[in-house]
This record gives structure tokens, C-alpha cells and sequence, in this order.
């Protein structure tokens, strides 16, 4: 092989490893997010959880006939 082709043949492999280097990062970036929204799906669906027994709670209590019946 000429040497021409041996350092184009490089300079490919380099890019090459340049872009994988760079998906790679996206691909990490883009793993934290969605571990940042599944928190906070789990917390919403949690407060959801908790605002709708509450509500029904209250919806019990306010069912409830007073005393004097």
C-alpha cells in the first residue's frame, strides 16, 4: 500500500472515532435525561396518588351525615 493511502486510510479512522466519541456522549446525555424524567414521573404520580385519596378522604367526611340526624 502507498503510504497516501495508509494516511487517508487514518484520517478516516480518526473521524470515525471522532463521531463515535461524540454519539457516545450523546447517547450517555440522553440516558440521564430520561433517568431524570422517570423520577419525575414516579414523584408526580406520587402526589397525584396522594391528592386523590385525600380527595376522597374529604369526600367521605363531607358524606357523612351530622350527629343531630
Amino acid at each position: 500500500m502507498s503510504e497516501k493511502k495508509i494516511v487517508e486510510l487514518e484520517e478516516k479512522i480518526a473521524h470515525l472515532q471522532n463521531m463515535l466519541d461524540d454519539l457516545n456522549m450523546v447517547v450517555f446525555r440522553q440516558g440521564e435525561i430520561i433517568e431524570k424524567l422517570n423520577t419525575q414521573i414516579k414523584e408526580t404520580n406520587e402526589k397525584l396518588i396522594s391528592q386523590n385519596e385525600s380527595q376522597s378522604d374529604q369526600n367521605q367526611t363531607n358524606n357523612e351525615k351530622p350527629p343531630h340526624y
